[in-house]
């Protein structure tokens, strides 16, 4: 990929660090907030602002995940949710995250499209919305393996400039690899929604359960059907350089009670033990 700034991690150095971190709690913009539940409140189901939150079952106890927004209000002390008819909230002081930037040279169709691209994002965007609201009932898990083998050449929550213009903040990572390297589910699914959109190009969103939820964008080739169940590490297509990208590479994407949080807390780091 051409950008001005590569951030070239190798994948273990990045899960080692995670895994050093002394608490459960990823309590950071784009983070995890992770807490133990009672068996009713399990049932009850926790939603916030009328967005349904991802509980989980582990070793015969309850578990709430709520994914904590990238802007997120960094004085935020608490986050009120329905449990049932029930206001449950969340208490948690967040702990400082900086961003970097990026700074990308694109194809000006991208950056100025014409008012007929306009309709077509537009009417794509109201597509993965409608998939994004979906809700797959079945336990998580949270145990991810990597999507692909590749250098990370760029890391969630970036603040991204393209041709110089502020653009929205990275939502996920990105792996530099080779045209027609295998991607996998890094965990198991079933597959909400195929297609090749005008910015993300070929993709795969899967819904893990409960509201988690990956899309794999910029690929060369689909291996996989909506409505298709992945098991954890079957190829669901190849890397490729198709819609809003600049070279060959996977855009990973994860969301939880729909907002984007870091993908790589998950990745061999069990979040809850």
């Amino acid at each position: 990929m051409k950008l001005s700034i590569i951030l070239c991690l190798a994948t273990l150095t990045f899960t080692q660090v995670l895994a050093t971190e002394n608490n459960q709690e990823f309590t950071y913009p784009g983070g995890i907030y992770v807490k133990e539940i009672s068996i009713d409140q399990f049932r009850n189901g926790f939603y916030y602002l009328d967005i349904k939150v991802p509980t989980l079952k582990k070793n015969n106890s309850y578990y709430l995940l709520f994914g904590i927004p990238r802007d997120i209000n960094p004085d935020t002390k608490e986050i009120t949710l329905k449990n049932g008819e029930d206001d449950y909230i969340l208490s948690f002081t967040l702990k400082e995250k900086s961003f970097g930037k990026q700074y990308i040279n694109i194809s000006k169709k991208f950056t100025d499209p014409s008012e007929t691209v306009i309709d077509r994002i537009i009417t794509e965007k109201n597509i993965l919305n409608s998939a994004r609201n979906k809700w797959v009932s079945s336990n998580i898990d949270t145990d991810f393996i990597l999507p692909v083998i590749g250098q990370i050449s760029g890391v969630f929550g970036t603040d991204r400039f393209y041709n110089n213009k502020k653009g929205n903040y990275h939502n996920g990572v990105d792996f530099a690899a080779s045209t027609g390297t295998n991607i996998v589910a890094p965990s198991s699914g079933i597959v909400l929604l195929t297609g090749d959109f005008f910015y993300n190009g070929k993709f795969v969103y899967i819904d893990h359960g409960m509201n988690l939820k990956s899309i794999f964008i910029h690929m060369d080739s689909i291996k996989v059907s909506k409505g298709d169940h992945v098991h954890k590490g079957d190829v669901i297509g190849h890397v490729g350089n198709t819609g809003k990208s600049t070279g060959p590479h996977l855009h990973w994407s994860v969301t939880l009670n729909s907002v984007y949080v870091d993908p790589m807390i998950f990745v061999n780091n069990r979040i809850i033990h």
